[in-house]
């Protein structure tokens, strides 16, 4: 009795019980040819077949150009690419090299109508613009391939047990039409990098799901007992097709366990510095090459630490074995403490700035007073000194002097003054002294330069009272002395536009000239 147990608890026994199992409930309830049938018909090229490719990838396109989740859900739930992947892992599965050449064939022409429809629509789109959609897709990641190989496990049992097709297919569609459609996207905007990543990304996914299905359809007894028998070569060539397919996904797999690898390294060499720092990574991005690591993250960290890019660049480039190119933006974040300190410190500011406005406040209110009383004391003190106004024309600013305020020599003084030294943009002054009689000038018995000076003073009244011509009487018994007196004040009326009128000549009495304005006639 003892030998039975022994028998049952060796490996050889689990091994005879488990081959049973699978034989008597996994591979003895399956109608194989029925299924074969099924998934041929599935797999077949025809207008059904070609119609809703093309509408699944413009959906498809279309839900990639909006962004829009929901549109490329939309694209999944009628995409018919199920069909000729299934057919193709049973070809593999059944070393049927027909079912396989008709199935690539299938799978082959669906690609290049949705790609045409793709690159038609895109052209045809005024939103061209890289979406987040899009460019999820343009490289495979581990996640990608492991969505690809449970689509792929879950598509052959549910046609090897007739359970749940269509909800499987939207699971198959997720990992290939997408991709699909991205290529058909960096084909028509010319982007060979995005159109490339998505291919990529779509062969590996077909890769994976067909050899899922294949290994499936094995499990549940699908050999080459359930197809036609081959030939020596066909069947070399089946297995060469088996192996040339495995490479692309062997070489995606290394791929992107190196890539995984590298994120891994990056991501812990970061969470280690930032907690360092008190901080964390809050957002990563990792672009892994052949010779090169390009790396882009978000750190929060309570305070800015310098070198710290540099420090990190050089230990990931250490630790992966590629020269890193590391891109760090880092965010200021604050603790409690922090928080207060700088809370107080704007406290402070705001306070040192308010009193800062006040003072401002009040010496501007200060100056604008006496601004204001200077100006009310002007305004007093004007019509003592005369009349200030602007001429019609705008050309320059007229003074009229009052009565009795300046002697003539004191205006004349003023307004040669105040025109010497306005700048560019003050308009000129024109002193109009008050009609007064003129006083005789003496005439000295040599030259004397006041006698002189007011002859001038005298000639520039009479300008601005606007007289046109002059009356004088000159009073000399030198006839030399009145030749000279007179040429000199025929000079200085011609200078200010002034005719002299008549002149009387008199030969007693103490030397002087006397002008007076002539009467109008």
């Amino acid at each position: 009795m003892n030998s039975p147990a022994l028998d049952l608890a060796s490996p050889a026994a689990w091994w005879r019980w488990a081959r049973q199992w699978r034989t008597t409930r996994l591979v003895a309830g399956i109608d194989r040819i029925a299924v074969l049938e099924h998934a041929h018909d599935a797999g077949a090229l025809g207008p059904r077949y070609a119609f809703m490719v093309v509408m699944s990838c413009g959906i498809a396109a279309l839900g990639l150009l909006q962004n829009s989740a929901a549109v490329i859900i939309g694209a999944m739930l009628i995409s018919p690419l199920m069909g000729p992947i299934i057919n193709l892992g049973m070809g593999l599965a059944t070393f049927d090299l027909r079912t396989i050449r008709g199935s690539l064939g299938t799978l082959a022409a669906g690609v290049a109508l949705a790609l045409a429809i793709a690159v038609a629509i895109v052209s045809l789109s005024p939103l061209q613009e890289a979406t987040g959609e899009i460019l999820a897709r343009t490289r495979p990641t581990f996640f990608d391939l492991l969505v690809a190989v449970l689509s792929g496990l879950a598509g052959a049992y549910a046609t090897v047990t007739r359970k749940g097709e269509t909800i499987v297919g939207v699971a198959i569609a997720t990992a290939l039409m997408p991709p699909l459609a991205v290529v058909g996207y960096g084909l028509a905007v010319a982007n060979w990098n995005i159109a490339g990543g998505a291919a990529f990304l779509f062969m590996t996914n077909l890769l994976a799901i067909a050899l899922s299905v294949t290994i499936v359809a094995r499990w549940y007894g699908f050999g080459g007992a359930d197809s036609p028998k081959q030939t020596a070569w066909q069947a070399a060539l089946i297995i060469a097709s088996f192996a040339l397919l495995s490479v692309p996904l062997g070489l995606a797999l290394k791929r992107i366990a190196l890539q995984s690898q590298t994120e891994l390294t990056v991501r812990s060499s970061l969470e280690a510095r930032a907690a360092q720092a008190g901080g964390r990574v809050s957002a990563l991005r990792v672009d892994t090459a052949e010779d090169s690591v390009a790396v882009d993250a978000v750190m929060m960290l309570p305070r800015h630490v310098n070198g710290l890019e540099t420090q990190l660049q050089q230990q990931m480039a250490a630790r992966t074995g590629r020269p890193v190119s590391l891109r760090i933006r880092e965010v200021l974040t604050a603790d409690d403490a922090s928080f207060a300190l700088q809370q107080s410190t704007l406290a402070e500011l705001r306070r040192s700035v308010t009193a800062l406005q006040d003072a401002e406040t009040v010496r501007s209110a200060a100056l604008r007073a006496r601004e204001e009383q200077q100006a009310g004391m002007q305004a007093r003190l004007l019509p003592w000194l005369g009349r200030l106004e602007r001429a019609a024309d705008g050309s320059h600013w007229a003074l009229w002097l009052a009565d009795g305020s300046l002697p003539l020599a004191r205006a004349m003084q003023m307004e040669s003054d105040i025109n010497a030294g306005r700048n560019g943009d003050m308009l000129p002054l024109v002193v109009h002294p008050p009609l007064q009689a003129l006083a005789a000038i003496p005439l000295p018995a040599t030259d004397d330069p006041g006698a002189d000076r007011m002859l001038a003073i005298q000639a520039w009244a009479l300008r601005r009272w606007r007289a046109s011509s002059v009356q004088a009487t000159l009073v000399t018994a030198d006839d030399a002395q009145a030749a000279a007196w007179e040429a000199r004040l025929r000079e200085a009326l011609s200078a200010r536009g002034i005719a002299l009128g008549e002149l009387q000549r008199e030969r007693k009495g103490e030397a002087r000239l006397q002008l007076q304005v002539a009467p109008a006639p």
